[in-house]
């Protein structure tokens, strides 16, 4: 069994579902649910437990990689990264540089960009490379804005990386492209 801290405390699990890490664990090893994957972990945590489906999904995921069955930025469709930062800058702007192909060139990666969908100023979803890419666009205080790119679906933790890598530099030129 795999040694490590949930991403929520004890406390907070207790407070909305009524037990603890240990508590849960246990609950589910006696259910056998490292053999049901993660569908039947949540359906059990909703079913016989009750949770509500948040709290069933952060304590099935928190489950998986308790017992070495999901790592870190694993997903059911694989594996996940996002990267975000803080702009002065509306998120109209913000969307902007994503959605004009002539700002985009300033800063974006070098990549194959399937654009599926936008709504102005909230996000930008596209296809990346064979991934899914999601920009979503949030108002800050003192007119500041955040831009949160997350790519999905990629095929392992070294894309993970070279993901994350790729897509913090793309928000330095982001940022000098703000201001040019």
């Amino acid at each position: 069994m795999h040694q490590r801290q949930p991403a929520m405390s004890d406390l907070a699990v207790i407070a909305k579902t009524g037990k603890s890490w240990k508590q849960w664990f246990a609950i589910l090893d006696k259910a056998g649910a490292a053999g049901l994957g993660h569908k039947g972990i949540v359906k059990l945590l909703g079913g016989k437990h009750g949770i509500g489906p948040w709290w069933r999904q952060m304590v099935s995921v928190e489950y998986e990689r308790a017992r070495g069955l999901r790592v870190t930025n694993q997903t059911t469709s694989g594996f996940s990264v996002s990267i975000s930062r803080t702009f002065a800058a509306t998120p109209l702007e913000l969307f902007a540089a994503a959605a004009v192909a002539a700002k985009r060139r300033k800063w974006f990666p070098r990549g194959i960009l399937k654009i599926s969908s936008l709504t102005e100023a909230k996000y930008f979803h596209a296809g990346w490379n064979g991934a899914r890419l999601e920009i979503n666009f949030t108002a800050r205080p003192s007119g500041k804005s955040q831009i949160v790119v997350q790519v999905n679906r990629l095929k392992s933790k070294d894309d993970v990386e070279r993901e994350r890598a790729l897509w913090k530099k793309a928000l330095v030129k982001l940022e000098a492209a703000l201001k040019s």
